[in-house]
């Protein structure tokens, strides 16, 4: 089975300690390969290249572009989640 490649918006708790969390898992690394997180903060990305080993953006619509994204864990505040969700769809 094909690894699927999994973006990441936002490593704050639902980002890192529980979605990514499990893409570290023996499972999850299995099945999954992060390869792009979206962060507002800087010391936050750093913390993603070191985890994940993946491409880190300031702006998520940016790394949206990608053509090598298979899903979007939205991990944003939850009064963003609508507007953030939309912009996945579009893109």
């Amino acid at each position: 089975m094909k690894k699927l490649n999994v973006a990441i918006i936002g490593q704050g708790r639902s980002g890192r300690d529980i979605h990514g969390r499990y893409f570290l898992s023996e499972h999850g690394k299995e099945h999954f390969n992060v390869v792009a997180v979206a962060d507002k903060i800087e010391a936050r990305r750093e913390r993603a290249v070191q985890e994940y080993g993946c491409d880190v953006y300031e702006d998520y619509n940016e790394m949206l572009k990608r053509d090598d994204i298979d899903f979007v864990v939205n991990s944003t505040f939850s009064y963003l989640h609508y507007p953030v969700t939309l912009d996945i769809l579009r893109a």
